[in-house]
């Protein structure tokens, strides 16, 4: 019966069979099928259908605040808005930026910002200093790291484009990484990243992630 169903279904029935590894499905298999090739949704869909939910729902939240939960599912409205309903349970009907950032105890972008100032202005003191504010805030170092990574290569991405387009921050934030990216030559950059990428790699072999 079971076979009769999936070779001949109803009208109204469809199966969905979703894989990550398309390569491997079979030939028999493929010709019975029609192949949809899913995408991560953009951050700006996100974004917007999250704003549409909190005004209907009368809500108070900050552009920044919506960003940063849409960042944080990397491209899953699903769990956005899951992420949404518990923001809101835990920050009330008015949501402020700061106040979503303790609550999922994120970074905020700023510190990054701080990073690479004291890294422009070569100044290690400095360095040490936010080394120490990473521990003694409690942030993930591995999070720091990945953040971190990010934030060179939207430094790079604005130095190279001359423009913020391609960049998945807020507009006050866009407006600073176009100063901040004058700071910077590409080979800086790029030597910063492999930096952080090898620094990152060799976190989780050590027992002093400081």
């Amino acid at each position: 019966h079971s076979v009769v169903t999936l070779e001949e279904p109803p009208r109204h029935l469809i199966f969905i069979f979703a894989t990550t590894e398309a390569q491997k499905v079979l030939p028999t298999i493929l010709s019975r099928t029609q192949r949809y090739d899913f995408r991560r949704i953009q951050l700006e869909e996100i974004t917007r259908k999250l704003r549409t939910i909190v005004d209907t729902e009368h809500i108070t939240i900050e552009d920044d605040a919506l960003i940063i939960i849409a960042k944080k599912d990397d491209g899953s409205m699903r769990d956005a808005q899951s992420l949404l309903d518990q923001v809101i349970a835990f920050c009330g009907m008015t949501v402020e930026t700061s106040r979503l950032r303790e609550a999922l105890n994120l970074i905020d972008l700023d510190f990054y910002f701080e990073v690479t100032e004291a890294i422009a202005a070569r100044d290690p003191k400095r360095a040490f200093e936010l080394s120490g504010e990473i521990i003694s805030r409690g942030y993930d170092v591995e999070e720091f790291f990945s953040g971190l990574l990010e934030h060179f290569r939207n430094i790079l991405t604005v130095l190279i484009t001359n423009t913020t387009k391609l960049l998945e921050v807020s507009k006050a934030h866009q407006e600073r990484y176009l100063n901040h990216a004058n700071q910077f030559a590409e080979a800086d950059l790029l030597r910063l990243v492999r930096l952080g990428q090898t620094a990152f790699e060799r976190l989780k072999a050590t027992h002093d992630p400081r």
